[in-house]
């Protein structure tokens, strides 16, 4: 079967569409519930079993007829998405995420989600002028639908409410339009202006475009070649340091575990009284580079993870895996129960405080970016009460969640993708009072459009205000 793809104007791309057989498609189906059901030790934390089968049995009902990959992806993807678990999500082939990037057309704008509503970030259009405002719906699909099945799809770990936003940001929004909510070019945007909805047609761009035109127009944007700063403010007696993530090197090309060791130092030498720690759109990274940045805020040993689970050695879905990693036995212990918790992680176990122990007071500065190894860095810190939390609440859940060691499958018919976490964390935190949700916020920042096109930094400013009022 041969499809049409308007590119831009006057541009066509001829490119051959193969359908699978409904058959095949269910057998792939299946084979992703199978996996999960085998791998995922982590498939029913946020979502009862009956509920997700719910889901992929109405996928299921819905392939009667031969398809495309890109329409099973469509429909399989919101049945793993029903885990809510935000290590967990199906990708599309090889093949279109290629063609997304180099040839196939999207939304020439970095778009923010603020409150429900979808705002113009960066505007790449060709005419320009969309800057700040207020997208009401594109190509007749309105706002609230739009990020619904991105919400469906696209989120954190159980029911956090700022993750989905969070990760929708920075040219996530442009290819999930094509790649889940089927809009394609040229867009027709209605969008609200001055009190006004206005219309405007524009015309897509590639991936590979859309991100070497950010990075001309909009420099700043680039992400810091550091994954961690520091800086002390003298007549404010306070630390500042910003972790972008969990790995790397820091600013002065050191690794982070010893760039921190050296931040600790620092504000031992100067009897500092605060410390801000920022770990906005902090993704996550090495386990236990979170745990070493706790080790230094409490004087006695300590707890860090309660359980780490692993359903099997080995798994029947490996066949589906190009390179197949089994776990190692001698890392692991069998259980009664058949599963296998990881002995050898070295966040297991007592864990010993760092020194200088810093007893000041902490402010930790979060968003729905913040998630994973950084989720378990701050449910710890809120667990033994030692920060005030500015932001928004995190994308990670408070009580852990499932990654770690993974396995990366294609689907045989449909070339569809999907990465299994195979092990799952669970922090030494008792009780279940946050249940589904992340870790609570202590003063809430919520920014308007134009707040951040400014580049008003409000959680920053929140903490300095606390500081200098002696509040928390």
């Amino acid at each position: 079967m041969i499809r049409i793809l308007i590119l831009a104007a006057g541009t066509t791309l001829w490119m051959a569409a193969q359908t699978i057989e409904p058959a095949q498609l269910k057998q792939d189906l299946q084979i992703v519930h199978d996996a999960l059901k085998e791998g995922h030790p982590g498939i029913y934390r946020y979502t009862a079993k009956a509920e997700i089968d719910r889901h992929f049995a109405r996928a299921e009902a819905r392939l009667t007829r031969p398809m495309t990959a890109l329409e099973f992806y469509r429909i399989a993807a919101p049945s793993v998405g029903a885990l809510k678990c935000g290590h967990t999500e199906l990708g599309v082939p090889a093949d279109v995420q290629a063609k997304l990037r180099e040839v196939t057309p999207v939304l020439p704008v970095d778009l923010r989600v603020l409150d429900g509503k979808i705002f113009v970030y960066r505007d790449l259009t060709a005419a320009g002028g969309l800057t700040g405002v207020e997208i009401r719906s594109i190509n007749g699909i309105g706002a609230k639908e739009l990020l619904s099945q991105m919400a469906a799809v696209v989120h954190g770990d159980g029911d956090t409410p700022a993750a989905s936003a969070a990760r929708l940001g920075r040219g996530r929004f442009a290819r999930m339009l094509y790649t889940l909510a089927t809009v394609e070019s040229p867009f027709r945007i209605r969008y609200r202006k001055g009190g006004k909805d206005l219309d405007v047609v524009v015309e897509g761009i590639s991936v590979q475009q859309l991100e070497q035109a950010m990075l001309e127009k909009f420099p700043r944007d680039k992400r810091a070649p550091s994954n961690a700063t520091y800086r002390f403010d003298e007549a404010a007696s306070t630390g500042v340091l910003k972790v972008l993530g969990f790995g790397g090197k820091a600013e002065d090309g050191k690794p982070l575990a010893e760039f921190f060791q050296k931040v600790y130092d620092d504000l031992a030498s100067h009897g500092a009284k605060n410390l801000i720690i920022d770990v906005r759109d902090n993704g996550g990274g090495a386990d236990q580079l979170g745990r070493r940045l706790f080790s230094y805020l409490v004087s006695e040993p300590f707890p860090y993870y309660n359980d780490l689970v692993i359903n099997k050695l080995t798994f029947d879905f490996f066949k589906y895996v190009e390179r197949p990693e089994p776990i190692p036995a001698g890392e692991v212990e069998r259980r009664p129960n058949g599963k296998y918790f990881n002995k050898t992680h070295p966040n297991w176990g007592v864990q010993q405080p760092g020194k200088p122990h810093f007893q000041g007071k902490v402010f930790a500065l979060m968003n729905g970016g913040s998630f994973s190894t950084t989720g378990e860095f701050l449910s710890t810190l809120h667990h033994h009460k030692r920060a005030t939390y500015i932001g928004q609440e995190p994308g990670a859940g408070y009580y852990g969640n499932t990654s770690g060691p993974s396995a990366s499958m294609t689907l045989p018919n449909s070339k569809v993708r999907i990465t299994i976490p195979l092990m799952t964390y669970h922090m030494a935190i008792p009780g279940s009072a946050r249940g589904n949700r992340g870790i609570p916020v202590d003063h809430t920042v919520r920014y308007t459009i134009d707040e951040l096109l400014a580049g008003t930094d409000k959680e920053m400013e929140t903490a300095m205000g606390l500081i200098r009022s002696g509040a928390q």
